[in-house]
């Protein structure tokens, strides 16, 4: 092969003795995922919040099952209506993005860069950027791959108020792969999804941040 096809990646220094080796360590790290935090740190705290994720989701199902008023009251709060149809559709996909949370890995949560986008099959995003927090492909289905952004980073882990949050994100995102509900982003936010609720219900059901604030707001 040409030299243009290799890369230096160690100057070593060693003897004339036959068959002698030099071992070689290499980094392969890089810069943290998250400034604030050691890659080793970072793999703990997505692992945390991801079993945090599993946890109220599966919290919203149980409710679903009962479908005490207060249950109703959410639904109708997030999704504009509490009709059976939409209760089922709601479990039906809390149940997909529960299962896909569960076998996600530190090696799912990855830097956001235009490689990983394009190794995921979507073409790189490039509006908005410095005031995103992660994005996904959503056709990704083989690999799961979540690309977070640093101000992913400065996130609560939980939500209070009308503050998004580190688990928050994790939910959001999840959705928008097609093997759990496909969602879109038609709106971000509690105020502007709460407005989705009640003037386009059927889009709120296909709306990211709904389902994310649906299971992370505190009563």
């Amino acid at each position: 092969m040409p030299n243009s096809d290799y890369v230096d990646v160690a100057t070593v220094t060693t003897n004339t003795t036959p068959d002698s080796n030099v071992d070689v360590f290499l980094s392969m790290d890089g810069e943290p995922i998250c400034p604030n935090m050691t890659d080793a740190e970072f793999r703990a705290t997505v692992m945390r919040l991801r079993d945090d994720a599993v946890r109220l989701i599966s919290l919203r199902i149980s409710e679903l099952v009962t479908w005490a008023p207060v249950t109703q009251a959410r639904r109708v709060e997030w999704f504009g209506n509490s009709a059976p149809a939409t209760r089922q559709s709601v479990m039906i996909g809390l149940s997909a993005v529960n299962a896909v949370l569960a076998r996600l890995t530190p090696k799912n949560f990855v830097r956001s860069s235009p490689g990983t986008d394009k190794a995921t099959g979507c073409t790189p995003a490039t509006k908005n950027l410095d005031r995103e927090v992660a994005h996904v492909c959503g056709p990704d289905t083989a690999t799961h791959t979540i690309s977070i952004s640093p101000l992913f980073c400065t996130l609560p882990d939980r939500s209070r108020s009308t503050k998004d949050s580190k688990t928050l994100t994790i939910v959001h995102e999840a959705t928008h792969f097609l093997d759990t509900i496909g969602t879109s982003d038609h709106a971000y936010g509690q105020f502007l999804s709460r407005r989705l609720a009640k003037e386009s219900p059927e889009r709120a059901l296909k709306n990211a941040d709904s389902f994310a604030w649906y299971v992370c707001s505190v009563d």
